[in-house]
Order: C-alpha cells, then structure tokens, then sequence
C-alpha cells in the first residue's frame, strides 16, 4: 500500500517538474501524432514485461523451496548413512 502511493506520488512529481520544464507539451504533442494503436502495443509491451519480472521471481521462489526440500533430503541420507556405518563399526568390534 506504501509503496503505491510513494510510487504514485514520484509520478505526480516527475509530472510537475516536467510541466514546469515545458518538456510536457513537447512530449504530449508528440503522443498525439502517434495513431490510437501505438498506446496498445505500448500498454502490451509495458504488461509483458511486468508478467515477465513477477514471474520470474515466483520461479525463483519455487526453485528455491525445491532446492531446500532436496537439501534436507540429501541430509537425511548422509545422517542414515553415518548411522549405519556407525552401527556396522560398533557390531564389527
């Protein structure tokens, strides 16, 4: 929630100080000789490439729980397998 709004302030901000610049005519008169399709693919590259970083990161979530759980499996076998060497020391004895 925090985040959104700082995020959404940043953009006012950024905004104003362009407004003041006189930057934002020039960039809002180029936007509007662009044909009404170029906003969707602009809106389609900007959503592909969030999706893209969201879930890169949820597969980077999912591998490292994976990794965890076949680390304490190989741990497991190495703790069964000292103990059986153990028990095979102490009955050779």
């Amino acid at each position: 929630m925090r985040r959104g709004i700082l995020v959404t302030l940043g953009i006012l901000f950024i905004i104003s100080i362009l407004q003041l610049t006189e930057i934002f005519s020039t960039v809002t008169a180029f936007a509007s000789s662009l044909p009404w399709w170029i906003y969707f693919v602009l809106a389609g590259i900007i959503y592909s490439g969030y999706k893209s970083m969201t879930l890169t990161v949820e597969d980077r979530k999912v591998d490292q729980i994976h990794i965890e759980e076949e680390g304490k499996i190989y741990v497991k076998r190495m703790e069964d397998e000292r103990e059986r060497r153990k028990k095979a020391r102490v009955s050779g004895q």
